[in-house]
């Protein structure tokens, strides 16, 4: 039976300085454009799935003519299958501040023949100023420096990037119908930046939420992130990864909290995860 068992694609480490080879891969009706290291890569190759939990109910959202704000954007898994869903009188609005992961999105929109995708190569914060991004080897995923640690001694292993409060940026946008961010800790103060643009249009937003990814890069409690939703009136939906998605309930905002974090402490201990995905409505 070994013998005709498909041999596993194996993820490298590519040295700094080394063009990546870039292959294409098929993943939710588009072909992307990948470089062969990443470990996204030889995983989609091997036939795995890319967060269908979030990913599916996503895409259920869309509709024709719709705008999406996909913030991290990372390889385009959302931005691209979104820029499909909306159709030619929509748009996706994709941003994102790895150059790599940028060149990826444009190298697959072109191979898509999508022309409604929209690359703004930023990364955004609370504040305008300059982030370093430290580069990775293997993986598409990158993560700022914690607030607050200033310049790093070696600049040599860090991208250097802008970063940006969306509420600079929110004329560019139009009306924005639903928004993703997955950046990695950053979400606090991403949204602390995007105040009166949170408040003028209340997407749909889909988020990952982690007290341990927000104290570490924010270097905020995961209840402030929140508390910033629930004070302007949005509900909660857990994404679960095993069963179906779940509306928190609370009769007040701590209690709702409560109950995040509680779901969030069950997923770290029972699946050895990092995050929770959530989906947020404003009522009414």
């Amino acid at each position: 039976m070994g013998l005709f068992r498909k041999k596993k694609h194996q993820a490298i480490s590519l040295p700094v300085g080394v063009a990546p080879v870039p292959t294409s891969v098929k993943f939710r009706g588009c072909t992307f454009r990948m470089p062969d290291h990443w470990v996204i890569t030889k995983q989609l190759l091997d036939g795995k799935d890319y967060e269908p939990w979030v990913l599916d109910y996503f895409l259920q959202t869309l509709k024709p003519g719709m705008t999406v704000l996909d913030v991290g954007a990372s390889w385009g898994a959302f931005a691209l299958p979104a820029g499909k869903q909306v159709g030619p009188t929509g748009q996706v609005i994709a941003v994102e501040m790895s150059p790599g992961n940028g060149r990826v999105i444009l190298e697959s929109t072109k191979a898509n023949a999508v022309d409604n995708i929209r690359l703004i190569l930023v990364g955004v914060s609370d504040t305008l100023g300059t982030a370093f991004l430290r580069r990775q080897t293997m993986h598409n995923n990158h993560q700022l420096e914690p607030s607050g640690d200033g310049t790093p001694s070696d600049l040599s292993d860090f991208d250097i990037a802008p970063v940006v409060p969306l509420d600079l940026l929110r004329g560019e946008f139009g009306k924005v119908d639903v928004m993703k961010i997955d950046i990695e800790g950053m979400e606090y103060r991403a949204f602390m930046g995007a105040k009166a643009f949170m408040a003028e249009q209340k997407p749909i937003t889909f988020l990952e939420y982690s007290p341990r990814f927000q104290a570490e890069t924010s270097r905020a409690e995961g209840s402030a992130l929140l508390s910033f939703f629930l004070d302007m009136g949005y509900g909660i939906e857990i994404l679960h990864r095993k069963k179906k998605r779940e509306a928190v309930k609370g009769a007040t905002p701590a209690e709702v909290i409560a109950n995040v974090d509680a779901a969030w402490k069950r997923h770290v201990e029972d699946d050895n995860g990092t995050h929770l995905d959530l989906c947020l409505k404003a009522k009414g």
